[in-house]
């Protein structure tokens, strides 16, 4: 098997991962990135305000039947902005309604933020909290009031308290507490129980998003429900399976809405048993964590803590050390396992280089050394088939018309020469999933959005002057000269369009993607280019 060969395999293998990916996305994976189960179709839907679903015996009353934005207007909100977010939260149940991220322009050259949770009717997204029981505790339905309407970071934390009071005297504030430089966001009340009697208190946190899918052909990227538990299984949930989600519970352990490059992820304290679940209630997709109760006598004062939010990027030097199992929202798919260390050593080098493109060439180079002496046997193979070309045509000239005869001789003549025509299957089934892995890494690095190389202005984005594709379409015609001519007539046909299809292709994908394809190409040219000179003389 040569070269040529090769670049068909990877157009149908690719093509075929990519429609079986956007088919068939969610699964779960254990600590090690195996399969545990699952499956996954995306869903749209509308966004109509609903209840909140509990794993316990006491329901919250429904909220009336009005859009996002015209609650958010009608109730009043506190806005808040630290070095690295802007918030507004809602004085109706204390719910961060809107967040944007002060690092991330919407777009390249924009000096609009990108934003994550949003009250539009269209791209419903929030964050939700309270306590329970609701006849004696404020949820999400409550009104809160606040002293201020706008804080901003002065310094390296910032606490914003919002404050309820109950018909017997109990007073509840309800603080956010943010530090500079974090994207973790983390909840906290303190009760004065003004009542009469003690009162069981639980919080809870609850992420709410209708199912807007953002992903395509060539980036079918994952957007829904996800959760990882204190038995190190990480399990996506797609929108459409949320309703046939057990209710479970889990020390520490985590629930996430993610989607392309950035999540929200309900992080509980580690140390204690809580309850998560995962509900729709009309058209609203609905991930829910319960914690455990705490008493709190009358008379007496306690401080409640909540889950801490991420509302951020995935980027892997934040994520990695915030909780146990974080970093697999970044979606590498079934080659996990594959994926996260070549991601892990693509950090490494940027580290030291401090320049994401020249950190793919240096990735590239490395993968081209490791999988040099698999190459260098295929190549060999090649240059060996390219010298028997001359006399494999003459073999063909003779024996055309009789093909047992044909075959007879031709592996005659490759055992005599000591030639091995499928020597070059190994390098071809070991490079095509490290392709596809180093493909999702790409396809998922926060780190490259918006990131230039060169004439390049976003890495994440495909090439606009489309002149790393055609550079990777002529390396693939080089390539090719470099190759034996295959036999039959039709199959060289379709071998010489293969450099034609490829550009196409190439020119929708990342350009990050193709720079890591073209390099591939020009070492694998000088690799072949100087073994068929040694053979060849």
């Amino acid at each position: 098997m040569n070269n040529q060969k090769f670049f068909l395999i990877v157009a149908i293998l690719l093509s075929i991962f990519l429609l079986t990916e956007q088919w068939d996305r969610q699964h779960a994976v254990d600590a090690n990135g195996n399969l545990v189960y699952q499956q996954q179709s995306a869903s749209t839907a509308t966004a109509n305000t609903q209840d909140l679903n509990v794993p316990s015996a006491i329901n919250i009353n429904a909220a009336p039947d009005i859009p996002a934005t015209e609650k958010n207007h009608q109730n009043g909100f506190v806005s808040v902005q630290t070095d690295l977010l802007t918030l507004e939260i809602s004085h109706k149940g204390g719910t961060i309604t809107n967040s944007w991220l002060n690092d991330y322009p919407i777009e390249l050259g924009s000096e609009t933020d990108f934003q994550l949770l949003s009250d539009q009717r269209e791209r419903l997204f929030q964050a939700q909290s309270g306590l329970l029981p609701s006849e004696k505790m404020p949820t999400h339905h409550s009104m809160f009031s606040s002293s201020q309407s706008h804080y901003q970071m002065q310094g390296d934390t910032l606490v914003v308290p919002l404050t309820w009071k109950g018909n017997d005297g109990t007073i509840v504030t309800k603080n956010y507490r943010f530090t500079k430089g974090s994207y973790v966001i983390d909840i906290d009340y303190q009760i004065s129980n003004n009542s009469n009697a003690a009162i069981d208190v639980t919080s809870y946190t609850q992420l709410m998003r209708n199912a807007l899918d953002e992903s395509n052909m060539m980036m079918p990227t994952y957007t829904g429900g996800a959760k990882y538990d204190d038995q190190d299984v990480f399990e996506k949930i797609s929108f459409d399976e949320f309703d046939q989600q057990p209710t479970t519970t889990s020390k520490g352990g985590w629930m996430a809405m993610i989607q392309h490059y950035f999540f929200v992820a309900m992080i509980p304290d580690a140390q204690s048993t809580h309850s998560y679940s995962a509900k729709t209630n009309n058209s609203k997709h609905l991930l829910t964590i319960v914690n455990p109760a705490q008493k709190i006598g009358p008379g007496a004062t306690a401080t409640l803590n909540n889950n801490a939010l991420y509302i951020g990027p995935k980027e892997q030097e934040i994520i990695d050390n915030l909780a146990p199992g974080l970093d697999k929202t970044v979606d590498y798919g079934v080659l996990f396992i594959i994926a996260k260390p070549l991601s892990e050593i693509m950090h490494w080098i940027y580290s030291f280089v401090q320049s994401w493109g020249y950190a793919i060439i240096i990735l590239t180079i490395l993968i081209k050394l490791a999988f040099y002496k698999l190459s260098e046997k295929s190549y060999r193979s090649m240059a060996g088939m390219r010298k028997l070309s001359p006399r494999l045509a003459k073999l063909k000239e003779t024996y055309g018309d009789d093909k047992q005869k044909m075959g007879q001789k031709t592996m005659e003549l490759y055992r005599k020469e000591k030639i091995n025509p499928a020597a070059g299957c190994l390098p071809i089934l070991v490079q095509i999933p490290v392709f596809i892995a180093l493909y999702w890494v790409l396809l998922e690095m926060v780190e490259l959005r918006q990131t230039p190389f060169w004439y390049l202005l976003d890495l994440s984005a495909p090439d606009p002057f489309y002149i790393l594709p055609l550079i990777m379409g002529v390396s693939m015609f080089v390539q090719q000269k470099l190759n034996p001519p295959p036999p039959d007539p039709m199959q060289a046909k379709i071998m010489m369009s293969l450099p034609f299809v490829f550009t196409i292709f190439f020119i929708w994908f990342p350009s990050g993607l193709v720079l890591y394809w073209v390099v591939n190409n020009i070492l694998s040219i000088a690799q072949q280019w100087y073994i068929n000179k040694r053979i060849n003389g």
